[in-house]
């Protein structure tokens, strides 16, 4: 069995008002996660014997708080208890501060490798940086990404666009620096106000939330349109890349294949299993100490469930492989799904040959939309 690793690094050194994901500000803690980090690797070893690995990604939080020592500690135990494909994409996601603040830091990652580094840059306005409480500027983000391409092949970066009180203009600004420089990869999300974040708070506060509209089509056509004549294959909804350079590791949760989470809040994904550990640094710990595998849900889908979480994850990139299909199902798709299949062929929102039907430009705007009509 191939897997990809995540590895949810739960630090950062303050919360951003628009995040959802698991966190701590306290790094006196990070010893002691990175130990038991590394007795999760050794369990999950041995109930997996024998798996193969070929990507591994660092995500947050913000990996890039780790010391050189640490996650030369955290690579070294996936190397002695996993076997490693020969030239594996090795991502550690960013924030331009740290990069700034120790440049060595980035060769040392390099040379213990991590061969792909993913940048959360999100503007290169500082009023936007302001409103998003990035700890970086405008100024500070070229120079980040400026070291980072001179350090690496592969190099992504994050934008965040459609919000209040951007303009048009505000995002042709970003994405021409993001073409100045020359990146392999753009992730570009629209800001989304999910309950319980700060920033979500804030507008409910000021009651603010009903006017909010980070979904504006006109935004995601011109982004669209701007990367895609520029080179950037639209690969998925929302991710943008050069020849080559489509995200090893994020291509495993689209195309349905097999993952395992590591680190406090991490998901997993297995045979038909999807399982998760808790949101809590202590509980996480506590179990790992005990040499419990720290699995706070285990769900065995059903085959409906199973059916379900395919379209949810396919449709979003590489659509419906055939073969795979039937592999799984056990039956041929466009029978099973020929009416709504035909009908999106017929609405231009799809294209179809003898191996797969993916959506396309068109479609990728109305995804979730398009994806209910699988749904059963």
């Amino acid at each position: 069995m191939n897997l990809g690793l995540y590895i949810h690094i739960p630090f950062c050194h303050r919360r951003c008002t628009y995040c959802d994901f698991y966190l701590t500000t306290n790094l006196s803690l990070i010893d002691n996660f990175v130990d038991a980090l590394i007795q999760e690797i050794k369990l999950y070893s041995l109930k997996y014997p024998g798996c193969t690995v070929d990507t591994v990604f660092f995500g947050g939080g913000t990996p890039s708080i780790l010391t050189t020592n640490q996650f030369d500690k955290i690579i070294r135990s996936i190397n002695n208890n996993f076997k490693i494909l020969s030239s594996p994409e090795i991502t550690i996601e960013c924030n331009p501060e740290d990069i700034l603040g120790d440049t060595s830091k980035f060769y040392d990652f390099k040379s213990i490798g991590a061969n792909r580094i993913s940048v959360g840059v999100q503007s290169f306005i500082d009023k936007e940086l302001s409103f998003l409480t990035r700890l970086h500027n405008g100024s500070d983000a070229v120079k980040s990404l400026e070291i980072s391409v001179s350090l690496f092949d592969n190099v992504s970066a994050d934008l965040i666009y459609s919000f209040n009180g951007q303009e048009l203009c505000d995002v042709k600004y970003n994405l021409n620096k993001f073409l100045e420089l020359g990146l392999q990869h753009i992730s570009a999300y629209t800001l989304i106000l999910e309950k319980g974040t700060l920033l979500y708070k804030e507008y409910e506060r000021k009651n603010l939330l009903k006017t909010v509209d980070s979904d504006n089509p006109q935004f995601y056509e011109f982004v669209n349109s701007i990367l895609n004549s520029n080179g950037y294959n639209h690969y998925e909804v929302s991710n943008y890349a050069k020849n080559g350079f489509r995200s090893k590791h994020n291509l495993k949760y689209w195309d349905f294949d097999y993952y395992l989470g590591l680190g406090p809040s991490a998901h997993s994904f297995i045979g038909n299993n999807r399982f998760s550990n808790p949101k809590s640094l202590k509980q996480y710990t506590d179990k790992l100490s005990a040499g419990i595998l720290p699995v706070e849900t285990n769900d065995t889908l059903s085959a409906t469930e199973h059916k379900n979480d395919y379209f949810i994850s396919v449709l979003r990139c590489n659509g419906v492989n055939f073969a795979k299909y039937k592999q799984l199902f056990g039956s041929v798709f466009m029978e099973d799904f020929k009416i709504v299949a035909e009908n999106i062929l017929k609405l231009n929102l799809a294209v179809a040959d003898n191996d797969s039907l993916k959506l396309n430009e068109k479609g990728f705007a109305l995804a979730d939309e398009i994806t209910l009509g699988f749904l059963q």
